[in-house]
């Protein structure tokens, strides 16, 4: 499992979690909330991607579609820890992100965008569903 998606592929997990992101960073104006929004984000993938060359164009393409603001780099964060140093030192800071910024420039990313976007967004959809049912299991904890 590469930062909590279903993969042992890290190149696929980073394109999940940037879809991850964007998703979750939906506002209640977005039009991927209601019965369609898979179907939606399936075609703004396709959109985005046809009009991008880089990774950063992708994501500027797919939030206007998609109506999205910006990215809340919560959504990005996978470990916990942050870069302190030029050196790669890792701290663990409360409230300072990681914000993930090497995967705007994985030119692997905007391809596997483009040939498995399906694939990334059963990935996506997984990893909410666990989310879900672990906030289920929390609630019915409290409440014994």
């Amino acid at each position: 499992m590469q930062a909590g998606f279903g993969t042992e592929s890290l190149s696929h997990a980073r394109a999940a979690l940037l879809l991850y992101a964007m998703y979750r960073s939906r506002g209640k104006e977005s039009s991927l909330n209601g019965l369609e929004t898979w179907d939606r984000c399936a075609a703004y993938i396709r959109g985005a991607v046809l009009k991008s060359s880089t990774v950063a164009e992708f994501v500027q393409n797919f939030c206007k579609k998609a109506a999205i603001g910006s990215i809340v780099p919560r959504y990005l964060e996978t470990t916990g820890f942050v870069p302190i140093d030029d050196v790669g030192t890792l701290a663990k800071v409360d409230g300072v992100y990681d914000y993930q910024l090497d995967i705007f420039q994985d030119d692997k990313v905007l391809k596997i965008f483009a040939n498995e976007a399906q694939y990334i967004i059963m990935l996506v959809r997984e990893k909410i569903q666990r989310e879900k049912e672990l906030f289920t299991d929390y609630e019915a904890d409290d409440q014994i």
